[in-house]
């Protein structure tokens, strides 16, 4: 049975802007923007690695903001669509809002701000814009932080599809990860609270690390468009 609920909403309605925008364009403005290019397989990897790390450390710093501003009672209640099965949570939870959010924000907002500004500052404004989308701070503050790992890896390989597998990659993830949890004593209010162990904190940061170095330095600037 699905339930239908509020949370969907923004991603309908960016669809509708993103084929919107996508009909004022031209053929050759959308043919850039979807161009296919080939990523090195040692950098793809690296990436899945290292998003991989930047979610558990996510994780943790939303478990925190929660202890600092505790999610009001009942304010994600009914706000997101909520399948019957694994598959449904992954197309409406996962591939949708891939697609959508990645060409309106990286394909879109991004790709202008890089001809305006300098690539530092594109990615910051793009990603502020898709932390402001999220409208409430305890899903701002993460989306913001992956933003700016999203908006880095377009500007660095051009490449909107692996932004939308790897945006799609960290929804699953954040969803369905395994995390494992310690209570924390709550003084202030009746919320139930939760931190990760430490090894896991640490394992999330080693992880990262390890992804972020595969993807600076292996084949840095060798990625190519395909040819059709």
């Amino acid at each position: 049975m699905l339930k239908a609920s509020f949370g969907l909403l923004p991603e309908i309605v960016f669809l509708g802007v993103v084929l919107l925008i996508a009909k004022g364009m031209s053929k050759d403005e959308l043919r850039r923007i979807f161009i296919w290019r080939n990523v090195p397989l040692p950098v793809f990897a690296g990436i899945l690695v290292m998003f991989y790390g930047m979610d558990i450390l996510l994780l943790e710093l939303s478990n925190f903001l929660q202890m600092v501003l505790p999610v009001p009672d009942g304010f994600f209640s009914d706000r997101f669509y909520i399948p019957g099965n694994v598959f449904l949570v992954i197309v409406t939870g996962a591939l949708f809002p891939g697609f959508t959010e990645e060409v309106f924000f990286r394909g879109v907002i991004a790709r202008r701000f890089f001809r305006a500004y300098s690539p530092r500052k594109a990615i910051l404004l793009s990603a502020m814009l898709f932390g402001l989308m999220h409208l409430n701070p305890w899903q701002a503050v993460n989306a913001f932080c992956a933003g700016i790992f999203l908006g880095w890896l377009y500007w660095r390989y051009k490449s909107i599809w692996l932004c939308m597998f790897i945006h799609a990659y960290h929804n699953i993830l954040v969803t369905f990860m395994p995390v494992p949890l310690v209570s924390v004593e709550n003084r202030y209010s009746y919320h139930e609270l939760w931190h990760h162990p430490l090894w896991f904190d640490i394992l999330g940061l080693l992880l990262f690390s390890l992804g972020l170095v595969i993807v600076r330095f292996t084949y840095p600037f060798k990625i190519s468009a395909s040819r059709r």
